[in-house]
């Protein structure tokens, strides 16, 4: 089976920043050095290599920049041929102590999903948007039902280990609950292994999600292989529209983020050169699915094991020759 891979940005200003107060200027298309590094990058990479990636619009934060902008941007991705979905952060047009959507009634998320989308409706005329992602994933089951109320037939909040997230569906697998088709967030177990004098005495493990910023280029190769041998169906390669620079905790320093850029770039040339590979959009995984669907959900829920090893013994010694340097 070919692996389909989606590229899924989330359009929004980093949101614990914003809560504190941190953010005078949001990081929907942030420039450093004159150089645009957002939403717009990430197009320019995709479009070079020909390929369409999936918006996910916070447009909840037109309370704070303006509706202006947010049209604005949507419009311009739309109209370079990109997707352009919904992304619940109800705190910025609701209460503002209910961060995640799972805290709102069913009737209060069904509002929230109804006022999103009409927002884009208004900026994007004729537009179908058919596809959510809740913020932080605070998704829970009144979520999909406010969905599938609201007519839109796919979420891609569903993250494995994530406190925020009160679905367990499935960890890799696409599955389909009461009409919605839910696309999970990727990831694969980061496992490390400390040995003393090639004993292993003790390991950590973690859920990583496929995302630009979280994995490496190794790890995304490796996703991919594994999911190719193990029949994982999907990927969901994560991204933000600030994926491309980094800040401090203060939000008083930017720079770009060259290493994720490239890296960015190389993990699409080794994707598209693959033959059991294809990229795809929302609209065409949820075509995929009308046609056939066990083509999504009969894959695997394998989650691939990525192994570090780390010797203690190594780490002695160069802790000891550090301190015992002379200079």
């Amino acid at each position: 089976m070919t692996l389909l891979i989606v590229v899924t940005v989330d359009l929004e200003t980093p949101q614990t920043p914003l809560r504190k107060g941190l953010c005078g200027f949001n990081l929907f298309d942030p420039v450093v050095n004159s150089q645009r590094l957002g939403y717009s990058l990430i197009i320019s990479i995709l479009s070079r290599h020909r390929l369409r990636g999936v918006f996910f619009a916070n447009v909840y934060e037109a309370s704070i920049w303006g509706s202006h902008i947010l049209q604005t941007i949507c419009q311009e991705i739309a109209n370079a041929g990109h997707e352009v979905a919904l992304h619940t952060h109800p705190e910025w047009y609701y209460d503002p102590t209910k961060i995640h959507m799972w805290r709102y009634s069913i009737d209060e998320q069904i509002k929230i999903v109804s006022d999103g989308l009409q927002m884009l409706q208004r900026w994007l005329p004729d537009y179908k948007v058919i596809a959510h992602r809740a913020g932080a994933y605070g998704v829970n089951q009144k979520t999909l039902d406010a969905l599938r109320f609201n007519g839109i037939p796919i979420d891609s909040s569903m993250f494995y280990g994530n406190s925020n997230c009160k679905l367990t569906y499935s960890r890799n697998q696409p599955v389909e609950r009461d009409g919605t088709l839910e696309i999970p967030v990727t990831g694969f177990f980061r496992e490390t292994i400390f040995y003393l004098m090639a004993i292993p005495i003790w390991r950590s493990r973690s859920f990583v999600k496929t995302d630009i910023d979280a994995a490496s280029l190794d790890e995304l190769k490796f996703f991919v292989e594994e999911a190719k041998k193990h029949d994982i169906r999907v990927m969901n390669l994560f991204m933000h529209s600030y994926s491309f620079i980094r800040f401090n905790v203060d939000f008083t320093y930017f720079e770009p983020d060259y290493k994720d850029i490239e890296k960015f770039e190389r993990f699409l040339e080794y994707a598209t050169a693959d033959p059991c590979t294809r990229f795809v959009t929302m609209k065409e995984l949820l075509e995929v699915y009308q046609r056939n669907p066990g083509a999504l959900l009969d894959g695997s829920d394998h989650v691939p094991v990525y192994r570090y090893k780390v010797s203690l013994t190594d780490k002695i010694k160069e802790k000891f020759l550090s301190r015992t340097k002379i200079c």
